[in-house]
C-alpha cells in the first residue's frame, strides 16, 4: 500500500505506483471525482482484446491485463481503473486514515533533521540533504541499539 494526499491524484501516478512499486495506490481523490468509463472492466477488456495480436489475452487475470496495457502505453487507462477501484472500495477511508501516522513521522523527521536548504550553496544542497538524512538514520539506529526510550520518540516506529 502506498498512500498520498490529493495533490498527487493523477491517473499516471496511480498506474506508476502500482506498476513500479508493486503497491496499491491509496491516493485521496477530489470530492467531485467521478468513475471514469475508460477505467471500467469492459473497456479494459476491449483494449486488451483489440491488441490480441501483440499478446493481449482477454481471459487473463485482471492484473495481467493491466500490466499488458501499462506496457503498451495505456498507462492513464490503468490509472483510471485503479482509481475507480478506490472510489468503490468501502474500506478506502480507513486505509487512507493510516496516512496521518505517516505525516506525523514525516513532520518529525523534517523538524529534527532540518532539511532547510535556503542558505546552502547550490552545489552543496544535495550533499547537505543526504548527510542530514544519514545523520538522522544514525541517530535513530543508535537510540534503538541502546534501547533509549522516548528520548527522540521516533525510534518506537521502527
Amino acid at each position: 500500500m502506498y498512500s498520498a494526499d490529493g495533490g498527487y491524484d493523477s491517473f499516471l501516478n496511480h498506474s506508476d505506483i502500482w506498476y513500479h512499486l508493486d503497491a496499491k495506490p491509496i491516493i485521496s481523490y477530489a470530492s467531485n471525482a467521478v468513475i471514469k468509463k475508460e477505467g471500467e472492466e469492459e473497456r479494459i477488456n476491449h483494449w486488451v482484446n483489440k491488441k490480441w495480436r501483440i499478446g493481449g489475452d482477454v481471459h487473463a487475470p485482471m492484473e495481467n491485463k493491466l500490466k499488458f496495457l501499462y506496457e503498451i502505453g495505456r498507462k492513464e487507462q490503468v490509472g483510471m481503473y485503479l482509481r475507480n477501484q478506490n472510489m468503490r472500495d468501502e474500506a478506502f477511508d480507513e486505509q487512507y486514515k493510516k496516512r496521518a501516522e505517516c505525516e506525523k513521522i514525516h513532520g518529525h523527521i523534517k523538524g529534527t533533521v532540518k532539511f532547510d536548504i535556503r542558505r546552502v550553496r547550490n552545489q552543496s544542497r544535495k550533499l547537505y540533504s543526504l548527510l542530514s538524512f544519514i545523520s538522522y538514520q544514525l541517530l535513530v539506529l543508535t537510540e534503538m541499539q541502546n534501547k533509549v526510550g522516548d528520548k527522540n520518540s521516533f525510534g518506537r516506529y521502527f
